[in-house]
């Protein structure tokens, strides 16, 4: 039964999504102090001493500081939301996920496909700016002129892990993780603290509308509206992949896949070219729908959560739920929501406590899988 407003579903919607605009200013945040304030020091130190900036200028000295300063704003980002998410993520939509993914699904497939589809992805884009540099060439010298990469030695081999290991790790948290989860709770407004997402029903357009608010979100953050537009796209399947398998190191991965083999497009440049551009462009983009295809299939399940039966004893007002019988795992709970995470299981075994009055009990009592029916729960859940 619905027992909240929609006045109150609007606010709860709108909350969440200024949640996730917050995330987006908490990251441009980091850059820019970090990466912009320090360039500005650096730049002030360097005419203090010498009395010219310029010359720090052409000798590609700033552009490696700029490089080292970039490294640091991701590693920051990392230290900031890794624990973020994981604070989020015992309560989270893809806990619950996680817990009706396919199982045992081979991690060496699931690792060849997705380098299967960043690779084609890459060379699919490249043959897609070749277009668009011949409609709109001024465009084009821009963002090549942002993509350009002129680090040598230890700063190339920087610049490499920066744009191959670190970018994808600090995105997928930020974006997938954090944006993603936010997103999902302003398209499921009915969401609160005690049960997070525990038994909410979730139906197959909330994700995707939820997907593509944090794919817009991924996109903006790459200031440039060539890469902005296909990163839009990219973070469209990377959510994708992280809803179906409920794991953050598969999105990890695929955005691996995609960034590495930007460095295979200048070497392979003299094969690709001899064929036509079209050519490039229908094979590439084949290989690339054959492997998301191939994905699905592996990954195969609705991208909707069903409804979930709360347990026998636990109320849907109950505020008190303890993690004393919770098995191995002893996760802790997250603050402001009694559940830790039960990896692999979802709704594992709790103690409940009913409060005074909730169906007469106010004994401990073991609750074990699914079963059973309580009180008509808060919008959306389902008792």
């Amino acid at each position: 039964m619905d027992d909240m407003t929609t006045g109150a579903r609007v606010g709860n919607g709108v909350k969440w999504l200024l949640a996730v605009v917050g995330i987006f200013g908490i990251y441009l945040l980091i850059q820019v102090v970090v990466v912009g304030f320090g360039g500005a020091m650096i730049g002030v130190t360097a005419a203090l001493v010498s009395g010219d900036s310029g010359s720090l200028m052409e000798d590609g000295a700033f552009d490696n500081a700029i490089l080292m300063l970039g490294v640091a704003a991701q590693l920051v980002v990392i230290a900031v939301f890794l624990p973020w998410w994981r604070h989020l993520r015992p309560a989270s939509f893809v806990a619950r996920r996680e817990a009706v993914a396919p199982v045992g699904v081979s991690f060496a497939k699931s690792f060849a496909l997705l380098l299967a589809i960043g690779v084609s992805a890459q060379f699919f884009v490249g043959g897609i700016l070749e277009i668009v540099e011949s409609v709109f060439p001024e465009a084009m010298a821009e963002y090549s002129e942002l993509m350009e990469d002129a680090s040598v030695g230890v700063f190339g081999v920087v610049s490499m892990l920066s744009i191959a290991v670190l970018a994808p790790i600090n995105e997928e948290i930020v974006c997938r993780g954090v944006m993603l989860e936010y997103a999902m709770r302003a398209m499921s407004p009915g969401w609160n603290a005690v049960y997070g997402a525990r038994y909410r029903v979730v139906p197959v357009h909330a994700f995707w509308i939820a997907n593509m608010l944090q794919a817009l979100a991924f996109g903006v953050l790459h200031m440039n509206l060539i890469q902005g537009s296909y990163a839009f796209v990219l973070g469209v399947a990377l959510g994708w992949v992280f809803w179906r398998t409920g794991k953050l190191r598969y999105p990890i991965i695929l955005h691996f896949a995609l960034n590495i083999s930007s460095y295979l497009v200048e070497p392979l440049y003299p094969l690709t070219s001899v064929l036509p551009t079209g050519a490039v462009i229908l094979c590439a983009g084949l290989l690339c729908m054959a492997g998301i295809w191939a994905f699905g299939r592996l990954w195969s399940s609705s991208d909707s959560l069903p409804a979930i039966e709360m347990p026998q004893g636990e109320s849907c007002t109950s505020t008190t739920v303890d993690m004393m019988n919770v098995g191995r795992q002893h996760a802790p709970a997250v603050p402001g929501t009694p559940f830790g995470e039960i990896e692999g299981a979802g709704l594992g075994a709790v103690q409940a406590e009913a409060p005074a009055g909730a169906l007469g009990v106010r004994d401990r009592l073991d609750v074990v899988g699914e079963a059973g029916k309580g009180p008509t729960p808060p919008d959306g859940y389902v008792c």
